[in-house]
């Protein structure tokens, strides 16, 4: 396929990164256009990126050289520009979560599949390198069957360096479905579906303080749980655990740790350089696990996402980090927020088809 033309939906904080990544790769991406009712921060995006800016968001979408838009709105509005973007016959990725609640993420993975388009959203931190690695040791049975599964996510105190940190503490966000996700989109990949979690969660510190920026010093309440823990049951019969915590952090208690019948791995964080490593049933020690490949950043690819759904169509096959992912995703941290006001078990009714492993070889999404 020729390069495609990316539409910019919201120049935030997050915008940057994406830009750095995408230029990258100007064989196959070009930045085209974007828009955000700031017009600061779009015209600031504009400049960097070398783009063209919009009187409004229905003036990109309707604009037919755009291929795909990146959804990098606030949470509370994910659904609806993806939606637009979607019946402006746009494929898109989405930043996490695909939408603040089922009924809205329901709506556009359906829309997708009427209008034959692509959704794809965010974590896809499974296509990372060292993600890969660790999945391509449980294949290969370096562990045996897998039976255990912890994952922390301490992201600590948003307030300390967010300079508008209230949104993440509010509908459509908090600790799990910000940061959560990430340690769901790998082990939901390796693991399959879930299909029951029970919850604790809570607001732990209700008056946090804005450290930095316009509106520093200023006070706000958390309206959703500031940290929480979900068990899982995985479809599989894997057992689970999943930390999450915008109070907690730094903690020595960080990553993914899978254990199986004869082993154990491990993989420390998130970003693709991130270290894995081994440690046999009884051993006192980890071993370094080599990564599969050399990773291309020592964060996140922000623009993996995006080339691996366009890969995807010139090859004719799934695309890797679907909208059916990211709603059973939405689902499993709704339904722990859910147990936790209920203080019962709660069932996990989403299922999604499973990515194939990333094929390291030339035509693969690595350069």
């Amino acid at each position: 396929m020729d390069r495609w033309n990316i539409g910019i939906a919201g120049c935030g904080n997050i915008a940057g990164g994406y830009g750095g990544c995408l230029e990258k790769h100007p064989d196959e991406l070009r930045i085209a256009g974007c828009y955000d009712p700031i017009a600061e921060k779009m015209s600031e995006f504009a400049s960097r990126f070398a783009c063209r800016t919009y009187d409004d968001l229905d003036q990109m979408l309707n604009d037919d050289d755009i291929d795909l838009v990146i959804n990098l709105t606030v949470h509370t509005v994910h659904a609806e520009v993806t939606r637009k973007a979607l019946q402006a016959n746009k494929h898109v990725h989405s930043e996490k979560p695909l939408a603040s609640n089922r009924a809205d993420a329901r709506d556009v993975v359906d829309l997708a599949a009427v209008k034959e388009l692509r959704l794809g959203c965010s974590p896809f931190i499974i296509l990372g390198e060292a993600q890969q690695t660790l999945w391509k040791q449980i294949r290969d049975g370096r562990i045996g069957k897998p039976l255990v599964a912890y994952a922390e996510m301490n992201w600590g105190r948003i307030e300390r360096w967010h300079p508008d940190p209230a949104g993440f503490y509010g509908k459509g966000a908090g600790p799990l479905l910000d940061v959560g996700c990430y340690p769901l989109n790998v082990l939901t990949s390796i693991l399959g579906p879930v299909v029951a979690v029970t919850g604790s969660a809570g607001v732990l510190l209700p008056y946090r303080t804005v450290g930095s920026g316009p509106h520093a010093g200023q006070t706000f309440t958390p309206t959703l749980p500031d940290h929480a823990v979900g068990s899982l049951e995985f479809e599989s019969g894997v057992l689970g655990r999943l930390t999450c915590s915008f109070l907690v952090g730094p903690s020595r208690q960080v990553g993914i740790e899978i254990h199986g019948e004869s082993g154990a791995l491990t993989i420390d964080g998130v970003g693709f350089s991130s270290p894995v490593q081994f440690a046999a049933c009884g051993a006192q020690e980890w071993v370094d696990v080599p990564l599969l490949a050399q990773p291309v950043t020592t964060g996140v690819d922000w623009s993996r996402g995006i080339r691996e759904i366009k890969q995807a169509l010139e090859q004719g096959r799934p695309h890797r980090c679907t909208g059916e992912q990211a709603y059973h995703i939405l689902d499993v941290c709704l339904s722990i927020i859910e147990s936790a006001e209920q203080g019962r078990k709660v069932s996990v009714d989403s299922r999604f088809d499973l990515p194939a492993p990333t094929i390291w070889k030339a035509d693969s999404v690595l350069p």
